[in-house]
């Protein structure tokens, strides 16, 4: 199946699942809070992710920091952004919010064009700013609960639900098979991919190590980036009274 159809396929769920869209200003963000039934397992991975991230991450991301020009990683990661424009307007379109996959898909045309394949956000410079959507998102939107926390090998905290919305943008969408012709092609985009937003990561590296429980305050971290994704950035007013920063 191709990655048209594929896509087709998805946007034919629209008229039944559109108008199951339950995210509004009265809502309980609170829905959107993991409980933690692994503990005991997620945080066995927890540390596994953090000596390999000492070991290897950080210091491979310290050198990519350090040897790449400024300009070069910001390329990198417009790059990697502009990849994401096809998936950020299927998932708008997915969850009903028409001018936001419009946006999306201009971004991806005038940054593949006059942008050099996504190297320079030109759209961005035209006052376009990112629409992202994800999968995970898409689903929150269709009324999915967010199921139990996990923390999965190498790529940190997630849920059962946006757990599963990542191997679906990763797996079917995401079209790192479609500028690859081999194996290594694909490994050494995904490698440098994880660089790139691991150096972004690399200023609070700090905050983190200041905490008396890091596993803690990373899942409070995710619950609530993921709340203010899946509110586009306007979380209903009663996050504020439950999460205290």
């Amino acid at each position: 199946m191709t990655l048209i159809s594929k896509s087709f396929s998805l946007v034919l769920c629209i008229t039944m699942l559109s108008a199951c869209n339950t995210l509004g200003v009265n809502d309980n963000p609170n829905k959107h809070i993991a409980n933690d039934p692994f503990e005991r397992f997620n945080r066995s991975v927890y540390a596994f992710n953090a000596g390999a991230d000492k070991l290897l991450i950080k210091p491979a991301a310290k050198t990519y920091n350090r040897v790449l020009p400024p300009a070069a990683k910001k390329g990198v990661d417009h790059f990697f952004s502009n990849l994401g424009e096809p998936l950020n307007a299927l998932n708008n379109l997915l969850q009903g919010k028409f001018e936001r996959a419009l946006i999306s898909t201009y971004r991806f045309a005038v940054n593949s064009t006059a942008g050099v394949f996504g190297l320079f956000d030109v759209a961005k410079k035209l006052d376009v700013e990112p629409a992202k959507e994800d999968f995970g998102q898409t689903l929150a939107a269709w009324g999915v609960g967010p199921g139990p926390y996990l923390v999965l090998p190498f790529t940190g905290s997630t849920n059962l639900r946006d757990g599963f919305g990542r191997l679906t943008d990763t797996a079917v969408l995401y079209p790192h098979n479609r500028i690859t012709n081999t194996s290594n092609e694909l490994t050494g985009l995904v490698l440098l991919d994880v660089l790139a937003l691991r150096t972004s990561f690399l200023g609070t590296d700090d905050v983190l190590d200041s905490q008396l429980d890091p596993y803690a305050f990373l899942k409070r971290v995710f619950e609530q980036n993921r709340i203010n994704s899946v509110y586009d950035g306007s979380p209903p007013e009663k996050v504020e009274e439950d999460y205290d920063f």
